[in-house]
């Protein structure tokens, strides 16, 4: 099968990010929504993140439809030329808006992870390394861009920067998704004996189902760019807003699933409320990285589900 030339596969990209933005829109107002009616809201990162998000991803959309217009309808050289000048000052923009994005999202990753950990900067520092290099690495890919006056992105000289860049952010969201993983586990063997460990199993799921998404998306970006395949372009632009998808869906799962069918059993009598309560708790810092005043020491703390009564005596979601 031939290779899609460079401006439909830039065209193509442009529809279903534009797509995927929609889906992200929508989701994104419902987790608004989900934020404030369960009172996730006391949690200071949530929400500006969840704009700060959405707001890179609008402007990386709209970069790329100024792009479009600027190829298909104002370039002499044709769209061809157009999108292969990695040097356009749109290029870098958008380059330099997507690297913002990426490190939005992973710092709430490992933000997470701290949380989950009692607040351990131990846990996170490898993390945080990472982090840190994704950020040096993004912006000095964007200027390499602007010094490349003649070839495409698929350069020699480019795709070290490139290559690196995906493969750290990469690390840092598989590194989070082990340690909160491994976290969630042990809690679940605590409360193994309780029917409130299957909540525990349930935030797991939906955690490590969300993290694949995106993780996956890595590893066919990173594959594809290094395949010279000009459908990195269309991975990489539904990549965008695939970071909010991802971070919204955390949310919304976990509130469909949240303390409310947790405290309708718990009034039924199937399990104790305390282990009710706590098993909330945990699903909430794990899935969301609430800053409450608690942690999971209680569930190390406890005996057979039966933690501190500070933990039992108010709502999980106040």
């Amino acid at each position: 099968m031939d290779e899609i030339s460079l401006d439909r596969a830039s065209l193509i990209a442009l529809v279903l990010e534009t797509f995927s933005l929609g889906i992200f829109t929508v989701l994104c107002g419902a987790t608004v929504r989900v934020i404030f009616k369960r009172r996730f809201s006391n949690n200071p990162l949530m929400l500006p993140t969840l704009c700060l998000i959405w707001i890179l991803s609008i402007v990386h959309w709209i970069i790329d439809v100024v792009r479009a217009m600027d190829a298909f309808l104002n370039s002499p050289l044709g769209a061809l030329a157009y999108y292969a000048d990695v040097s356009n000052p749109l290029q870098a923009a958008k380059t330099a808006v997507y690297v913002t994005l990426t490190l939005s999202g992973d710092f709430f990753v490992i933000y997470r992870c701290y949380v989950v950990w009692n607040r351990s900067w131990l846990v996170v520092v490898l993390p945080i390394l990472l982090w840190t290099g994704t950020g040096v690495v993004g912006y000095a890919t964007t200027h390499a861009f602007l010094q490349t006056h003649h070839g495409g992105i698929f350069l020699t000289q480019l795709k070290p920067w490139v290559t690196s860049f995906i493969c750290m952010t990469l690390s840092t969201n598989v590194v989070c998704t082990i340690l909160i993983a491994y976290r969630i586990l042990r809690t679940r063997m605590t409360l193994h004996k309780n029917s409130g460990g299957s909540r525990v199993y349930s935030a797991l799921i939906i955690f490590l189902e969300s993290a694949a998404t995106y993780s996956s998306a890595l590893i066919v970006l990173v594959t594809v760019y290094l395949l010279n395949s000009n459908a990195q372009f269309i991975v990489l632009d539904v990549t965008a807003p695939l970071i909010g998808i991802t971070f919204s869906m955390i949310i919304l799962r976990l509130a469909m699933t949240g303390p409310s069918e947790t405290n309708s059993r718990s009034a039924a009598g199937s399990i104790p409320l305390r282990t009710a309560v706590n098993v909330s708790r945990l699903v909430e810092v794990s899935g969301t990285g609430s800053q409450r005043d608690y942690g999971m020491e209680s569930f190390d703390r406890g005996n057979g589900g039966k933690a501190a009564t500070r933990y039992a005596e108010t709502d999980p979601l106040k």
